[in-house]
């Protein structure tokens, strides 16, 4: 027997056991607003200047949120960083800027050269979520993938671990006419925000295989998937229509299969999902500057997450709003650029 067959015969003992789980619930809500929000009142007329520094990946967010910033402040000049990397760190790193946006939290590397640089920690404020559904056709009868699963599927390098490609549908149990059945992917590739996501979470930095069809959005992929049986592909979530499923995933291989709601993507239950962050170069005991505090204050707002949601990220949780609000400045602790901050008592 081929090693390649013996291999194969494994992984199907194991996975035919988990496909025989009970089906979940594939109804997937679409994100809305946590209610209620508290809404955007500008304070006063803000002059200055905002250097900020944004990941690729959340150009288009933050750039819808400066934009609006900029028209209720037109006094107020918002300059955006270029960056060496894209990740949004490279410019606050070296003094550039007093904001960088991110796609997630700092790692502990990142954040000890911040503090060489600064002498203290950044703030670090969430701004919200972002997360992917996998969708396949109704039909399919699987109930769930891995990462591993999912890295063999779409990943050139395959660094999960897996040995082989699962390029039919039998290689993760599904039996009968599906058995041998080839596995036919949809999703975004290039420069897209979608695509960095899932390079970053699923292939761990790896590339797509070059099978893949790169569809032009989120909307498209799903469209292409519901025409198409053997289909998969990923998106962002609250795309599902009545022709696709979005599958619930495991961390790990025999891991519990979670569901892409709301509520699992809040909580962090869900593995595809991340927090996206502001990090602001700012003293511990040393108030704010105000377009800084003015953006934060935007983008903790009603509004500010309105434009979140509209993007396809997961807007806050009314708690975590009203909590991360209630540590942040003051109109009355609030400095204006060029002021030297003193520490309060």
């Amino acid at each position: 027997m081929h090693f390649r067959h013996l291999v194969l015969g494994l992984y199907l003992i194991a996975t035919v056991i988990l496909v025989s789980l009970p089906p979940a619930n594939w109804a997937q809500m679409r994100p809305t607003l946590s209610s209620p929000l508290p809404s955007y009142l500008p304070q006063g007329d803000i002059s200055g200047t905002l250097n900020i520094s944004v990941a690729e990946t959340l150009k288009p967010l933050v750039r819808a949120w400066l934009d609006t910033v900029a028209a209720r402040h037109p006094k107020l000049q918002i300059t955006v960083a270029s960056e060496k990397s894209g990740n949004g760190l490279d410019a606050l790193l070296e003094h550039r800027t007093d904001v960088a946006a991110m796609p997630r939290r700092l790692m502990a590397g990142e954040l000890a050269e911040f503090v060489r640089e600064y002498g203290y920690e950044p703030t670090e404020i969430p701004i919200a979520s972002d997360a992917l559904a996998i969708y396949v056709h109704r039909d399919n009868p699987l109930t769930g993938l891995s990462l591993e699963e999912l890295d063999a599927m779409f990943c050139r390098e395959r660094q999960r671990g897996v040995l082989f490609d699962i390029d039919s549908w039998g290689l993760v149990g599904v039996m009968d006419e599906w058995f041998e059945a080839p596995v036919q992917l949809y999703g975004r590739n290039g420069t897209s925000a979608t695509s960095a996501f899932f390079q970053e979470e699923v292939c761990k930095h790896g590339s797509l295989l070059p099978k893949l069809v790169d569809a032009e959005g989120s909307a498209s992929v799903v469209l292409d998937v519901g025409g198409n049986p053997h289909a998969i592909g990923f998106g962002a979530v609250g795309y599902a229509t009545s022709m696709v499923k979005p599958l619930p995933i495991a961390s790990v291989k025999g891991g519990r299969y979670i569901e892409p709601t709301p509520q699992t993507i809040r909580d962090g239950s869900y593995p595809l999902r991340r927090n996206l962050y502001l990090y602001i170069a700012k003293p511990p005991k040393a108030p704010p500057t105000q377009p800084s505090a003015e953006l934060v204050r935007y983008l903790l707002s009603q509004q500010g997450q309105q434009v979140a949601l509209d993007l396809g990220y997961i807007p806050l949780a009314s708690e975590e709003v009203t909590r991360l609000r209630a540590k942040w400045a003051t109109p009355s602790t609030i400095l204006s650029t060029g002021e030297t901050p003193s520490p309060r008592s």
